[in-house]
C-alpha cells in the first residue's frame, strides 16, 4: 500500500494500543481501543464470548466464567471516552451481577 510513515505509524498504535498497554499517539488509537471495548461489552460481544469462543478454550464452566469476568473488567478499564463508558456502564455492572451470582 501507498501509505505515508504517518499513516503506517497510526496503524501500527492502533494495533499495538487496543489492549491499554501502550500509549496513544493519535486519537485514531484511542477510537479503535474504545470501539474493541464497546464491541465486547455489548450483551452481544459478551455471550459470544462466553458461549461461542470459551467453551473451545475450557471444559470448565466456572473457568469459562472467571475468564469472561477478567475480560469484562479489562475491557471496562480500558474505555477512555465518556460517551462509550456511559452507554455500556449498565451492561457491564448487570454482567458483573450475573456473573458473581452464576460463580
Amino acid at each position: 500500500f501507498d501509505l505515508s510513515s504517518e499513516e503506517k505509524d497510526k496503524i501500527i498504535n492502533c494495533i499495538e494500543a487496543h489492549h491499554g498497554t501502550v500509549e496513544y499517539k493519535c486519537i485514531e488509537a484511542e477510537i479503535v481501543a474504545n470501539a474493541d471495548c464497546y464491541r465486547f461489552i455489548h450483551p452481544r460481544g459478551v455471550f459470544a464470548y462466553l458461549t461461542l469462543l470459551l467453551p473451545k478454550r475450557y471444559n470448565d464452566f466456572n473457568k469459562c466464567l472467571e475468564e469472561a469476568d477478567k475480560k469484562l473488567e479489562e475491557k471496562y478499564n480500558i474505555l477512555s471516552l465518556n460517551i462509550c463508558k456511559k452507554e455500556l456502564e449498565p451492561y457491564y455492572k448487570t454482567f458483573k451481577k450475573y456473573i458473581k451470582q452464576a460463580k
